[in-house]
């Protein structure tokens, strides 16, 4: 299909790596929103590369979604490119950073979720009165959750020393 392509013959359409984790990549393109002929070509193209296992696409967001086989992690940005209607961000292919991204957002949410309601919990028995009990134990997992986030967002963002490291000499 040469409607496809980008206009003009122009260059291939910059996506960008929303979400990659071992065996699956989400990619946006968000100027290409609502263009089903090009998201179309997009899946056919995609779908004959034989690195990729499956494609799905959703033009209203703007996104695709690639499962592939992660024996194929190397090859996979000249599958998802070589077919000419797509060029990858430069800034997205480093896969440490999207695993590390991937594990720090879903343990968080999860967590945050849990947080919220564990205090929504203890506010509502102390306003009845339940003191001892219920509430404070329901406080002290809120605060553990609280320095157990903490500690995984500073770990996730490198900042905190072994301690191992922390209590060897400078010299050694």
């Amino acid at each position: 299909m040469t409607s496809d392509r980008p206009p003009g013959g122009g260059p291939p359409e910059v996506a960008h790596i929303a979400h990659r984790s071992s065996g699956r990549v989400r990619l946006r393109l968000p100027r290409r929103r609502h263009d089903l002929p090009f998201f179309l070509g997009l899946y056919e193209d995609l779908k004959g590369q034989p690195e990729i296992d499956e494609v799905s696409i959703n033009p209203a967001t703007g996104s695709v979604l690639v499962w592939f086989d992660p024996v194929h992690e190397d090859t996979l940005p000249d599958a998802l490119t070589r077919g000419g209607l797509l060029a990858l961000h430069e800034g997205d292919l480093h896969p440490e950073h999207a695993e590390r991204h991937r594990f720090h957002v879903s343990l968080n949410d999860m967590r945050i979720m849990v947080f919220l309601i564990m205090l929504l919990l203890s506010v509502q028995q102390l306003l009845k009165g339940q003191l001892l009990a219920s509430a404070l134990t329901m406080l002290l997992y809120v605060i553990d959750l609280a320095v157990g986030m903490r500690l995984e967002r500073d770990a996730a963002a490198g900042h905190y020393a072994p301690a191992d490291a922390a209590d060897a000499p400078a010299g050694s």
